[in-house]
């Protein structure tokens, strides 16, 4: 029997390791760390905090649904309410135009450009608009001479679910592909009763019952082509043999390896792109401060809240409160501390505006400065690692994770590169 070595043991690492393992192969991860990565939580006096936003968008159409049904993982769903979002526009709050409701209510834009905006998203949903490669979805929309308010609207809408600064450099044929499927989608936003915790849980059982071998703590240093095989030696000078080995970190974390020229050759250019970074900063509440909103858009300064406990009460001690504040960041300015500090300001306005005396309630906070949400960003110029080495499935050298090849974004990637390469490998042994 083969040996597959998976190094990295984050979504995407968990998740191919998984699932192979699930086929009958023999599936060794490698984690330097805790398994999960950014997605594992911690726990301050009660309050579950997440390592950044774990929102899953789309999950009716969502891959991880697929591979939740393939391996029989027990997830229980919470799904956005869709009515209980607001931008903040004009001083105060707004329908969310997230759905065709909220789009009649929202006072964003008005009743001309609502349907303009409708007939953009029925477009891009007939895929009657694909995009222009070598355009960004700002040239894009000035091109076609969309107006002002449509075209706000729609990169707000990039903003949010890319979570990027700079929406309107996005290319155009990445913008109206995601939204193609989210435009579709019954459940826009979703989350995982117990946060990414219970999903890594799940897939940890799942690996090991399928007689998977966990190697925790384990830093691999190098790897060498031996034979038509391959050897991986870790910091300790432990050694190990595999037929293939995936690779499930990140490429500036990949090019600190010791590894074949070929290899090392293929990610040298993806490890300097600029990833997608945010802003965190969670607060744990109580008593609970009751609100008619769970989730509140700030448009001006590209944050949001959400209400976290409002869909998942498990995360605080009882009557208590979990607020996550995610702000977007520029990247050429995540170094300087008055940027930052001018973030936290912003943050504790919005929380001061529609979480009156949250101050005096405060029982728990966490400030993550620099919190990176995607490994590469989808901009002009940027371009994500694809899952193979070699063209086709024969290759032995594979790459999994959110800066790979795939639907979606975000962690989306992180599940479908995974499942893509899970589903290569079984069709060629089954050939």
């Amino acid at each position: 029997m083969e040996t597959i070595a998976v190094v990295g043991g984050g979504l995407a690492g968990l998740s191919v390791a998984a699932l192979l393992a699930r086929q009958g192969k023999q599936v060794h991860l490698y984690d330097a760390g805790l398994l999960g990565g950014r997605a594992t939580s911690q726990v301050i006096k009660g309050f579950t905090f997440n390592y950044g936003a774990h929102a899953i968008y789309g999950r009716d159409q969502s891959i991880l649904r697929t591979i939740i049904k393939t391996l029989k993982l027990e997830i229980t769903w919470l799904d956005f309410s869709s009515t209980k979002a607001k931008y903040e526009f004009a001083g105060h709050l707004t329908a969310a135009p997230a759905n065709a409701i909220g789009l009649l209510k929202t006072e964003v834009i008005g009743g001309t450009d609502k349907l303009r905006f409708t007939w953009e998203v029925v477009k891009t949903v007939l895929h009657l608009e694909r995009g222009t490669p070598d355009v960004s979805i700002g040239q894009w929309l000035a091109q076609e001479n969309v107006e002002a308010d449509v075209s706000r609207l729609m990169l707000d809408l990039a903003s949010s679910n890319f979570f990027t600064t700079e929406p309107e450099n996005i290319p155009s044929v990445v913008y109206f592909d995601y939204y193609r499927k989210l435009f579709r989608t019954r459940k826009p936003v979703s989350y995982i009763a117990g946060g990414w915790q219970v999903l890594i849980t799940e897939l940890e059982r799942v690996l090991q019952e399928n007689e998977g071998t966990i190697h925790r703590k384990t830093k691999i240093t190098a790897i060498e082509e031996i034979e038509q095989r391959y050897l991986l030696r870790d910091r300790k000078k432990d050694e190990w043999t595999a037929d293939r080995v995936i690779f499930a970190l990140p490429p500036r974390d990949m090019r600190k390896l010791a590894l074949p020229a070929p290899i090392q050759s293929f990610i040298e250019p993806f490890a300097y792109y600029e990833p997608v970074e945010v802003l965190v900063y969670d607060v744990g509440l109580s008593p609970y401060i009751q609100t008619p909103f769970s989730y509140v858009y700030d448009r001006t300064h590209q944050l949001f809240v959400t209400d976290l406990s409002h869909y998942d009460p498990s995360i605080a001690p009882k009557n208590g409160q979990v607020l996550q504040v995610v702000a977007y960041l520029a990247h050429q300015y995540v170094g300087n501390p008055d940027y930052l500090a001018k973030k936290v300001k912003q943050i504790h306005r919005l929380l001061d505006q529609h979480y009156p005396g949250w101050r005096d309630q405060l029982t728990v906070e966490r400030t993550m400065k620099r919190a990176i949400v995607q490994e590469i960003k989808w901009k002009m110029g940027q371009i994500a690692l694809p899952c193979f080495m070699n063209e086709g499935t024969g290759g032995t050298i594979t790459f999994v994770g959110d800066w790979c090849e795939g639907e979606g974004q975000l962690s989306e990637l992180s599940f479908s590169s995974a499942y893509t390469v899970a589903t290569a490998w079984e069709q060629k042994n089954a050939h």
